[in-house]
């Protein structure tokens, strides 16, 4: 059995969620210039200090509490991390991207030095050369500028051309990180299920500790269209200590959505130790593609359907043509050996 993480959406509107649109904009605004200033501290390993005083020192400066301290360390972590992946991915591109700029150049000059090229031709392909060249350069000055992080919050491009949308696409979301020993699994946004309207009510709590009462909370209400998530949801609150839940609040188009983070166990369906299968299924063909337990690509293939407009028929050829392929398939060979011998 495996743990996977899934997570559903529920849009809060606003006759039973008016106290949350209040509270939220202003909230998200703190919230999202804290994790900002901690992915700044966290290239710079926090200055030297350690996470636990790095975290006293925030709820201190900042009057806020320690469960709003770890949110913003952690959701800062996650930040650098997914930036760092998809900065690495960017560089790792710009050798692909050199190496097929280098062939078009040889095949350009190759047209230039040949002798049967018409005077248009010529013209044409000392165009294409010249215009080639500059994106060459480009490529090789990027990669020797390094691996660069890109850390504008909000999309460059509303940053150009919207600064107003630039600024609410920053700050549009909160993060309530989830404990399983907490009480209903995240105790600063607790969900409850009130079976006689058949709803999840939650409970709120403020972000400033030295209000104490009814006024540190904040209530409404939500509903899960999605059945299965809905179950997951329910299981979760009824076994105690079992799993968290992690709330996440985004704004959209002056509305707020609710996205529930849990997790669920599952069996194994499959591994990837020897190789994956990957299928896309496109209109009036399929694409198969093995992939070894390295990485690589061994092969590619396509089925064309052949009864196009008729489901029954079709259907049918692709569990065929996916046998066949799965068959045909070393990795899936491998681990069918390994798996049943």
């Amino acid at each position: 059995m495996t743990s996977i993480t899934l997570v559903t959406e529920s849009k809060l509107y606003v006759k039973d969620n008016a106290s949350l649109y209040t509270y939220f904009d202003d909230y998200s605004k703190l919230f999202g210039f804290l994790v900002r200033r901690c992915v700044h501290h966290l290239r710079h390993q926090l200055n030297g200090e350690p996470e636990s005083r790095y975290r006293t020192n925030l709820m201190l400066e900042f009057n806020v509490t320690n469960r709003m301290a770890k949110a913003v360390i952690k959701t800062a972590k996650n930040q650098l991390r997914l930036l760092k992946e998809s900065a690495y991915y960017q560089f790792k591109n710009l050798y692909k991207r050199k190496r097929s700029l280098f062939k078009k150049i040889t095949k350009l000059k190759a047209i230039l030095s040949s002798n049967s090229t018409s005077l248009k031709q010529r013209k044409l392909a000392k165009l294409r050369l010249f215009w080639t060249q500059m994106k060459l350069n480009k490529v090789n000055q990027l990669i020797a500028n390094g691996l660069r992080l890109h850390l504008t919050f909000g999309t460059k491009r509303l940053l150009k051309t919207n600064k107003a949308k630039f600024l609410a696409k920053r700050d549009n979301q909160v993060v309530y990180i989830g404990d399983k020993n907490e009480t209903c699994g995240n105790q600063q946004f607790q969900i409850h299920f009130n079976s006689k309207y058949n709803r999840f009510d939650y409970k709120l709590r403020l972000e400033n500790q030295w209000v104490s009462g009814s006024d540190k909370y904040i209530f409404g209400s939500f509903v899960l269209k999605n059945k299965e998530a809905k179950t997951d949801v329910l299981k979760t609150l009824s076994h105690k200590k079992s799993n968290p839940l992690t709330v996440r609040i985004i704004k959209r188009d002056d509305g707020l959505y609710l996205q529930i983070m849990y997790r669920k166990e599952t069996a194994e369906v499959t591994r990837s130790h020897f190789g994956v299968l990957g299928v896309d299924f496109n209109k009036g063909f399929i694409s198969v593609s093995e992939i070894n337990s390295d990485g690589k690509l061994r092969s590619l293939t396509r089925y064309t359907y052949l009864h196009q407009g008729k489901t029954t028929k079709t259907n049918l050829y692709v569990s065929i043509s996916l046998s066949v392929s799965c068959s045909s398939s070393k990795c899936w060979k491998r681990y069918c050996y390994r798996r049943f011998s």
